[in-house]
Formats: structure tokens, C-alpha cells, sequence
């Protein structure tokens, strides 16, 4: 009995990693990235303008669940730009982001305290959380030094 459900399980994990193999090489095909260019979305109202389905769309450009939502949203309000999203304003500017990356970049050792403090030599006042969010958006992360 025990053999038999080990073996089960043996081969349904087999065939979940296979699986799992295989979703990956149908997706490491394409690049991804956060939303379709203006040229896509007019492509695809083109396209269903000619009386072409959803599906088809999708199979033919390789976007498959953003097609139904661009041609609702062209039905509805005529457009297919990306609009700005809501939320608050950044607290930093891109000129402040560079100059907290330069330093970083250059003293790693130096803590979110001193950062908050050469921005507010610099006229822009944050916290260490909102110099926190501004390293992990650029891809780095905060670590505690070592005693």
C-alpha cells in the first residue's frame, strides 16, 4: 500500500515538472514587460475591426489575456492609450534618485540615515522607508551590517 502511493506520488510529481518544463519554454519565447505599446493596441482594434475574434488575435500577436480587455475598453471609451495611473506623487525626484544611487554606488557602506540627510542638505525631505522604497525600486536591497 505505502509503495504503491509513494510510487503515485513519484509520478504525479513527474508529470507536474514536466508540465512546469513545458509552460516555461512556451513563455521564455517572449520578453515581458508591464504593457503593450500604442502600435499593439491599435493593432489589435484593426484587427477586430476586420471581424477577427479574440482568440485569433491573441494567437496571432501572442498576447493572450490583454486582447479582450484593450478591445472592451476601445468599445467603451474610443481609445487605446495608456493612461496614468492614480497615486501619490514621488517624493523623490529622478535627480534625487540618481544622486542616492551615485553614492550608494559608491560608499555601499553608507546607511539610509545619511542618504535622508544629504536629501535634506539637497532641499527634499523623506524618510529612511521612502529611501528604502527608492533602493528596492532600482534593484537593490538594504542589508544591517555586521556586529
Amino acid at each position: 500500500g505505502v509503495l504503491l502511493i509513494s510510487a503515485c506520488n513519484l509520478y504525479k510529481r513527474h508529470l507536474s515538472t514536466e508540465a512546469i518544463n513545458q509552460s516555461d519554454s512556451k513563455l521564455s519565447t517572449k520578453a515581458k514587460t508591464k504593457e503593450l505599446s500604442k502600435d499593439v493596441r491599435d493593432k489589435i482594434v484593426d484587427l477586430h475591426k476586420a471581424g477577427m475574434g479574440y482568440r485569433s488575435i491573441a494567437k496571432q500577436l501572442d498576447e493572450v489575456s490583454t486582447v479582450g480587455a484593450i478591445i472592451r475598453k476601445w468599445k467603451k471609451q474610443k481609445i487605446t492609450v495608456n493612461l496614468p495611473r492614480s497615486g501619490a506623487p514621488c517624493k523623490i525626484s529622478p535627480c534625487g534618485v540618481s544622486t542616492v544611487m551615485r553614492i550608494v554606488r559608491n560608499q555601499p557602506s553608507t546607511t539610509q540615515e545619511d542618504l535622508v540627510n544629504d536629501l535634506l542638505a539637497a532641499g527634499t525631505i523623506v524618510t529612511k522607508k521612502t529611501i528604502g522604497n527608492t533602493l528596492c525600486g532600482e534593484g537593490l536591497k538594504s542589508c544591517s551590517a555586521r556586529k
